[in-house]
């Protein structure tokens, strides 16, 4: 499946330059080890990830292991597992 337009934008955002191909294909992996072809929890987990890291690296290697570990309680973390979530997504990363 790949990552949105908007999560590409959003990992360019946040990471300089010769961090955001790497973030973007860990991410991809994490994405699909968890996701399982569900495009919706691929989305949210990939937000999930980079809404906790925060644009710093380490951040981002410690929300792809808790992604593998238990996705669930990532997206807790970031306020995107109750009902809502949609609009959380759309107020930080925009149309897809």
């Amino acid at each position: 499946m790949g990552l949105s337009a908007r999560i590409i934008r959003r990992i360019e955002r946040d990471f300089q330059r010769e961090e955001s191909a790497t973030v973007a294909q860990l991410l991809e992996e994490v994405v699909k080890s968890v996701g399982r072809g569900s495009s919706s929890i691929e989305e949210r987990v990939a937000a999930a990830v980079l809404l906790y890291s925060e644009g710093d690296a380490d951040r981002f290697a410690q929300a792809a292991d808790y992604a593998q570990q238990d996705w669930r309680d990532l997206l807790i973390d970031a306020e995107l597992a109750d009902e809502g979530w949609e609009q959380r997504i759309y107020d930080e990363f925009g149309k897809s």
